[in-house]
């Protein structure tokens, strides 16, 4: 009877990989790296004229919070815009609107922009601004007058 050896020593070499190498891991080179700019101006007759502006990689920016200490009272009319870069055409979406006295929020929307002004117990104003695009699905919610 003959003895049969077998070894196992076959080496295996790596497989590459195709990857894009990101801040938040490996992920397909197709992923969108689009960066939003939000600019919002108000204007009132005790704050004149005042600008924001937020750099976003969402699609949403709050551009006027509570330390900002703007009263929502003081807010007659805003123009909000949204820019998408890097591409290869210029997008840019606008919205402008006024801010009813007599109510303690304010929501407007255009088929790519929705904007929201509320204010807290002490008056003072939070605004955020959405790029909605085609994500029509979503649902955008305010809290009641």
């Amino acid at each position: 009877m003959s003895d049969t050896v077998v070894t196992l020593n076959n080496k295996t070499m790596p497989i590459p990989i195709s990857y894009a190498k990101s801040n938040h891991g490996f992920s397909d080179s197709h992923n969108d790296t689009s960066r939003y700019l939000f600019e919002l101006i108000i204007n009132g007759q005790s704050i004149s004229k005042k600008y924001f502006s937020n750099i976003e990689e969402t699609k949403y920016s709050h551009m006027i919070t509570i330390k900002h200490k703007i009263k929502l009272s003081d807010i007659i009319s805003y123009r909000a815009a949204v820019s998408i870069y890097p591409s290869e055409s210029i997008f840019s979406y606008e919205l402008e609107g006024e801010i009813d006295q007599n109510h303690s929020s304010s929501t407007q929307r255009t088929d790519k922009l929705y904007i929201e002004f509320t204010q807290n117990d002490n008056g003072y104003a939070v605004c955020s601004c959405f790029y909605t695009g085609l994500d029509m699905n979503k649902i955008f919610a305010s809290p009641p007058n």
